[in-house]
């Protein structure tokens, strides 16, 4: 004890931070990616309309490209929330698909699905497509999800465009196919062209305007709780700055937002105005470096 306080009580008072006085019921501004906290712009809703068509029309492969913290992952998450949930699809999700070797891909793929692995590429393709025939007689159609997509070599492509050819018993593709990934994965794309040729569209996410800033902002305080007749938390002024510093990325801006608000607990304010966030950024340069290593 000193000075009459437990050391362990006070520690955890910290590590526990009092969301409730910002008005929210749990974190607002998470980096993980969280489909409820999914912040619709028009790039997204672009991707999640042609993609969305595609996979329930059975047009094969969908690739969404962006920079990293555009919300390819949160996106990812949302397709699989989505399609898992219905009756109709059954869904699998590769976060970090293996390096090069076609076959562990198949593995891992088959996997998701429950499914046994094989040990020779040919094996694992007849695992997978008496699968796929399970699935087509009840009426289910299976949809791959693969993240990070831009790290898949060529002899990747090559097992999954031969998983495209599979077709059901009715003469259509057999299963559906959404690829994320960084920029690169549309130069990847042009080295495989015969699996570039079966991609039914391309989306691409963009760092957000100011305006976009602000509305993502808003819904996270909404979505985490906050009532919107309460005065907001971030005034106007204060979001040319937080864009200025995240150049818009979705997830820096989250990061920062976090932050903020930490810092506005810490200080007891009851709002994040243009001072707040400049004198925010002016002390505390060791954010600014980490954040930019995100």
């Amino acid at each position: 004890m000193i000075d009459g306080l437990n050391p362990a009580l006070e520690l955890e008072r910290f590590a526990q931070p009092k969301w409730d006085r910002l008005g929210v019921v749990m974190p607002p501004f998470s980096i993980e990616a969280d489909p409820r906290f999914m912040y619709i712009s028009d790039d997204t809703r672009r991707a999640l309309s042609k993609v969305s068509f595609m996979v329930e029309a059975g047009q094969g492969a969908s690739v969404v490209v962006g920079e990293v913290g555009t919300g390819k992952t949160t996106l990812a998450s949302w397709f699989h929330s989505r399609y898992q949930r219905r009756p109709d699809f059954v869904a699998a999700r590769v976060d970090e698909p293996p390096k090069r070797s076609g076959l562990l891909l198949l593995r891992r793929i088959a996997a998701e699905f429950d499914l046994r692995t094989r040990r020779a590429t040919e094996d694992q393709l007849n695992e997978f497509r008496g699968f796929l025939v399970r699935q087509a007689e009840k009426g289910v159609l299976p949809l791959i999800i693969i993240d990070e997509a831009h790290e898949l070599g060529v002899e990747q492509f090559v097992e999954l465009r031969r998983m495209l050819n599979f077709r059901d018993p009715k003469g259509g593709k057999a299963f559906q196919l959404i690829l994320l990934g960084r920029p690169e994965l549309d130069i990847n794309l042009r080295d495989v062209p015969d699996f570039n040729d079966r991609v039914a569209t391309r989306s691409s996410l963009d760092p957000l305007t100011p305006d976009d800033t602000k509305s993502l902002i808003e819904y996270r305080l909404l979505a985490a709780g906050r009532d919107p007749r309460q005065r907001p938390l971030f005034t106007d002024e204060a979001i040319l700055p937080i864009w200025r510093e995240t150049r818009g990325y979705p997830r820096s801006i989250c990061l920062l937002c976090l932050h903020l608000c930490l810092e506005m607990l810490d200080v007891n304010a009851d709002h994040i105005d243009e001072a707040f966030v400049n004198d925010f950024l002016e002390k505390h340069q060791s954010y600014r470096r980490l954040e930019n290593n995100q």
